[in-house]
């Protein structure tokens, strides 16, 4: 082994061989003339391989378009309808005290919403997962959330009802005893994003629709194999995390790829959008 005065090696000789390896090029020289008074018959050198560096891991695809959903926050579709209406933050707020609110209230209403599930929802990238938030279709509707993860695909449909009482059964939800279009919403949801995917992706994508409410006071549910799952949205990514996997890391991120690319969304449909 030869040595610089900094203690680092920079060729050495292999006995069984008879090979001198040269680690540094630019000691080539004074390595040969340290090494070769103490050989028997002309050495053969090579130079030392260059380490080789380990590829990077993958990461996840960035979209091919200019619409990147991974940016959406919970809630943006409604919060863009809000400023549209209001664009002043004072006025909305005067308008709150005032009960002057009324054409907003519904909207502000769903927003906290989707904000309370959506940052639960948020959790689940600690373990894997992938969230997206109001993804927009052509018609101007939105779907509130979409997560992926190793139990498979879901679209998340949120409903804000502070002390309400909800009633789900087989094909139908109500609120307080008034029936909602809430299951009928959440499975066209759930079919429409089942087809976009599978068309992107290539292979077959299975999605399953949830209904998040937040804020109830009681939750009954009236069936034993409810069409659409319901969940506490304000504790989702509980309720989710637990779910038996299904999808493999590889399926994950092509599925999460083409979700998170604007352009999935905005094939038109057949029938019209629910909000």
């Amino acid at each position: 082994m030869n040595r610089v005065a900094d203690s680092a090696a920079v060729a050495w000789y292999d006995c069984r061989t008879g090979k001198i390896n040269i680690l540094d090029e630019s000691y080539r020289d004074e390595a040969l003339a340290a090494l070769t008074p103490f050989l028997t018959s002309e050495p053969d050198v090579t130079p030392a391989a260059a380490p080789r560096s380990l590829p990077a891991p993958p990461a996840a695809a960035a979209p091919s378009s200019s619409q990147d959903l991974a940016t959406n926050e919970p809630g943006a579709s409604l919060r863009r309808r809000i400023e549209e209406v209001e664009p002043s933050p004072l006025l909305r707020t005067l308008k709150r005290w005032f009960r002057l609110d009324a054409e907003l209230r519904p909207w502000e209403t769903g927003l906290q919403g989707e904000r309370i599930a959506g940052k639960s929802l948020n959790r689940l990238r600690r373990d894997g997962w992938y969230v997206l938030h109001s993804v927009e279709l052509p018609s101007g509707a939105d779907i509130d959330h979409v997560a992926i993860g190793p139990p498979g695909v879901f679209t998340i449909n949120t409903k804000h009802h502070r002390g309400s009482r909800i009633w789900l059964g087989d094909h139908a939800a109500m609120v307080n005893g008034q029936s909602t279009p809430y299951v009928r919403n959440s499975l066209f949801e759930a079919q429409r994003a089942a087809r976009l995917l599978t068309h992107t992706c290539g292979f077959p994508v299975a999605v399953h629709p949830v209904l998040a409410v937040v804020g109830a006071a009681t939750v009954t549910v009236r069936t034993a194999a409810p069409s659409v799952r319901l969940i506490d949205g304000t504790h989702a990514a509980r309720e989710l995390s637990g779910l038996s996997p299904v999808l493999t890391p590889p399926d994950i991120e092509r599925i999460y790829a083409a979700a998170r690319e604007g352009n999935t969304w905005l094939a038109t449909s057949r029938k019209p959008d629910h909000t």
